[in-house]
């Protein structure tokens, strides 16, 4: 996929596409052996664009929170058709910028992960990793995709500085992994935001669980007993990620 001319980058941001080297991660992300392994998971990591005050004339964000000088946005080319959750955590970690990472794997399908950075509470000088959002693997045509694809595009995003900018990024992004489970791309009025953003936290959060028990439950080594148990959990909570579901549509088309 062609991201500048997807997201409408400006071509003073365009960076070239440089390759990335995985030596560079591991030594300034300080990566350890574990999450060195996953950057086996692609095979190319490439920069596709800096948006900062120089490139796209948007202020840079410093206070007692937040240092943002600019915003990075890298392409990922996958290995394989698999989750990117583990190996986006990664990369995000191995930057001190806010990024926007925009996958791709070998089928075609891609994917969005957005991270914000703030200072750290513990280590002077130092950044961490304050909130991350991710829009799996998705068919690009589809209509419900397309729409966030189109609802990030740099013209339709904030201006004003560079946190408000990735920030919401962030909250589209947010909005687009809610579409699998309520089969749109979530809108709603402007009083009603907040409540939306709660919601679909609640739903990221309850389908972290679900995924974790669902591993649990495929676990061959489980017991007859702990299977059982594990099979009325995940149904409780596919219940409740449901019931989240259907109160997103019930907000955004009351």
């Amino acid at each position: 996929m062609d991201w500048a001319k997807t997201l409408n980058l400006p071509s003073a941001t365009l960076a070239g596409g440089k390759t990335i080297p995985k030596t560079v991660l591991t030594a300034q992300g300080g990566l350890t052996r574990a999450e060195e392994k996953l950057l086996k998971q692609y095979s190319r990591l490439t920069h596709v664009a800096t948006i900062q005050r120089t490139t796209a004339r948007i202020a840079p964000v410093s206070d007692d929170e937040h240092e943002v000088g600019s915003v990075i946005y890298l392409s990922c080319e996958l290995m394989r058709p698999s989750g990117f959750g583990e190996l986006a955590a990664v990369l995000h970690k191995a930057f001190p910028n806010p990024v926007v990472l925009l996958f791709e794997e070998p089928g075609g399908k891609v994917g969005v992960s957005v991270s914000i950075k703030r200072k750290s509470h513990a280590e002077k000088g130092a950044v961490v990793v304050e909130r991350t959002e991710s829009a799996r693997l998705f068919d690009s045509e589809d209509a419900a995709y397309a729409e966030f694809l189109a609802d990030i595009r740099h013209n339709t995003l904030p201006q004003s500085d560079l946190l408000a900018y990735v920030t919401a990024i962030c909250d589209r992004t947010a909005k687009a992994a809610a579409i699998g489970a309520i089969g749109e791309y979530p809108h709603c009025k402007d009083a009603d935001t907040l409540q939306l953003m709660m919601l679909l936290s609640s739903l990221r959060d309850t389908q972290s669980e679900i995924n974790v028990l669902r591993s649990q439950y495929l676990d061959r080594e489980a017991t007859i007993a702990e299977s059982s148990r594990l099979r009325m959990a995940l149904k409780k909570k596919e219940r409740e990620r449901d019931s989240v579901a259907n109160e997103i549509k019930e907000l955004c088309h009351g």
